[in-house]
């Protein structure tokens, strides 16, 4: 008796049953794998996960490939529009992470570290603000813990160092500090949120958007000192508390805003659009964090598609789910 080996990825050309489940509606993309739609056995169960090359331009380049291939296909052309769609999303959430491909390259990880020195130098030039915000909501202790960067910034180089002499063992001691930075930046927001009719809260959002992008880059750097310790469990429950607390970080804005009339009514146009930018900035990653996050589930459930997850390609590839 022969046994045929699992086929563990393909292209979309090399899938002509994917392309029309796509086509009739029977599968959709979601988050970074294609699903079965409502309404039709198994609906829900995944199909396929989505690996999209390291280059944006390679991305671009095969979604356009892509599309030409689906050009021959006869019928369903809205529905397979509305998946086009979706892919281009998704690469344009990749782009708007700039690199930050934690769940496939380590790359991600040096770029991480070095944008977190960033904000946290151009915070701490900040500290009138800082001070302000933080008296809203937070004691004097987590204030005088917030000031104290040249603690944090070290934190974030020894990780660095440690990633790339590949000393992981060492890299399970930071655990904590970086545990109760993401913590304590997550706290501010949270509270700052339930202040959004507040007039503090308008004057000092340019602090409060570096402190949402300091929010996400250290829930990424977590996940990734995750899973090179090798505990992809946490990794991947970093991601999924990220995305819960940033979705509650701006879901608590919006309430706190439509709850009072007298602010929605007082609301200049240059505040209005500085919230919605605000806003914007996890809207315009949060699929590709699902993308991230949907892969290093993968990588859990199916150990041996570890080296295609991290190996670079010219293609978008759908792996085994």
């Amino acid at each position: 008796m022969s046994v045929i080996p699992e086929v563990l990825y393909r292209t979309f050309q090399q899938s002509p049953e994917i392309l029309e489940g796509l086509k009739t509606g029977l599968y959709a993309i979601y988050g970074g794998v294609i699903r079965v739609t409502k309404g039709n056995d198994k609906a829900g169960s995944i199909i396929a996960h989505l690996k999209f090359p390291g280059n944006a331009e390679q991305t671009a380049e095969s979604i356009e490939k892509l599309k030409s291939s689906l050009s021959n296909i006869q019928g369903g052309i809205d529905t397979l529009q509305n998946s086009l769609g979706t892919l281009q999303n998704l690469q344009y959430a990749n782009i708007a992470l700039a690199g930050l491909n934690l769940a496939v390259s380590a790359a991600g990880f040096a770029i991480v570290c070095k944008k977190l020195n960033n904000i946290e130098s151009i915070l701490h030039t900040h500290t009138e603000k800082l001070d302000t915000l933080l008296s809203l909501a937070l004691d004097a202790q987590l204030k005088a813990s917030f000031q104290q960067t040249a603690r944090f910034n070290a934190v974030i180089t020894t990780a660095r160092q440690f990633v790339e002499m590949n000393d992981y063992e060492q890299l399970k001691t930071l655990i904590r500090p970086f545990n109760e930075q993401y913590e304590f930046t997550s706290l501010i927001l949270k509270n700052c949120a339930r202040s959004a009719n507040d007039p503090t809260f308008f004057t000092s959002l340019p602090e409060l958007s570096l402190l949402q992008e300091r929010f996400m880059h250290l829930g990424m750097c977590l996940s990734y000192i995750q899973q090179k310790i090798n505990a992809p469990k946490y990794a991947i429950e970093t991601m999924q508390k990220m995305q819960n607390d940033w979705l509650e970080i701006n879901e608590t804005i919006v309430e706190t805003l439509t709850s009072s009339p007298e602010t929605i009514h007082a609301l200049t146009q240059h505040n209005a659009g500085s919230i919605l930018s605000f806003l914007d900035y996890r809207k315009e990653r949060i699929s590709g964090i699902e993308y991230q996050t949907n892969l290093l589930i993968l990588a859990e459930k199916r150990p041996e598609l570890t080296q295609v997850i991290n190996a670079e390609s010219d293609d978008i590839l759908l792996l085994a789910a």
